[in-house]
């Protein structure tokens, strides 16, 4: 009897505790203007959040990719203020469009701004095993055809204005998700390259080359960089048990500008000229030779679109923050025809 008492106890507590984790993760949602939407099946629950509160309202709908990193999607501090994970502000433009965005799997959607913005650990300081296995394109790729799928059932997402949206990491997923993919109007790719990881190392050693006296220890690197990207095989899938392995595979056995080519609807580009990894996007006009294709190109601005300030007598300033003015441009775009 006092084992099923334990036991009962035990289990209230682990009902309150995940109904108050539920109530704050619902709170921190409500008070950024979100509401939740879980695909569950089987095997997975794909959960994502949307901008959307009037369902009798047909708008067009961007489905915003984030790069890498185990983060939260919401982030709040120590006196229950919150953010978002969106890099531009979205307010203003809430009435013309419905945004999306996926949480990471074995990611919580919200976390402590002080413990978690730079990346999610569990309270043993480790990053989930949920996220680790999944950290892969093909499983983001499958996550964001998923959603895209649902979006396009939806009566308050207009059908022919669902745009894509992939910065960094996302870039690669959205440019996968492309392929011959006629549910998506327009699609926009930021700040990555158009072939694969293993490329932008390549460009970086490279440019390095070209500062230093003697360039024969980079040289071995490019060319071990080369030899990595030929010996990964055709099939990665014997490799799925061995995630950090795969998860690389997977990111670097696939040239991004091949799904582009792939993809028959307007095409945006953007990134700074700041962005090393990124200049190879110079090349996509030659790659692709489309007339689908259009380049918006940021002087002086990095990955995130920040800008290294200095004063008259060149000491070094904060950097200013750009992406605001970025999204502005990419949403004229969006709307543009």
């Amino acid at each position: 009897m006092l084992f099923k008492i334990k036991l009962l106890s035990s289990l209230f507590f682990l009902i309150h505790l995940n109904l108050f984790s539920q109530s704050e993760e619902n709170k921190y949602i409500d008070q950024n203007g979100f509401y939740k939407i879980n695909i569950i099946s089987k095997k997975d629950t794909i959960s994502f959040l949307t901008t959307n509160t009037d369902k009798k309202t047909k708008k067009p709908t961007i489905l915003f990719l984030q790069g890498s990193l185990a983060k939260p999607i919401i982030f709040h501090d120590s006196t229950g203020a919150s953010v978002t994970a969106f890099p531009f502000e979205i307010e203003e433009y809430l009435k013309k469009f419905n945004f999306i965005i996926i949480a990471r799997h074995g990611i919580p959607l919200v976390g402590s701004y002080e413990k978690d913005s730079e990346g999610f650990y569990n309270k043993k300081g480790e990053i989930p095993i949920e996220f680790i296995k999944n950290d892969n394109l093909k499983y983001r790729t499958f996550q964001a055809k998923s959603v895209l799928n649902y979006l396009y059932k939806q009566k308050w997402v207009q059908k022919n204005s669902i745009f894509v949206i992939g910065h960094s990491e996302g870039y690669r997923v959205a440019a996968k998700l492309s392929e011959n993919n006629r549910k998506i109007a327009k699609l926009v790719c930021m700040s990555a390259n158009p072939f694969n990881r293993i490329a932008e190392y390549v460009l970086k050693s490279r440019i390095e080359t070209l500062s230093i006296s003697s360039d024969s220890l980079l040289q071995k690197e490019i060319e071990q960089d080369i030899r990595s990207f030929k010996s990964i095989p055709q099939n990665i899938e014997e490799y799925k048990n061995d995630y950090e392995v795969y998860n690389k595979m997977s990111y670097n056995s696939v040239l991004s500008f091949e799904s582009l080519l792939q993809f028959k609807n307007p095409i945006l580009v953007t990134y700074g000229t700041e962005d090393i990894g990124s200049l190879n996007n110079d090349l996509l006009p030659f790659l692709l030779r489309k007339n689908n294709l259009q380049m918006f190109v940021y002087p002086d601005l990095d990955h995130n679109y920040n800008k290294k300030e200095v004063d008259k007598n060149g000491n070094k300033l904060e950097d200013t923050y750009h992406w605001d003015s970025v999204f502005k441009d990419i949403q004229n775009w969006l709307l543009k025809n």
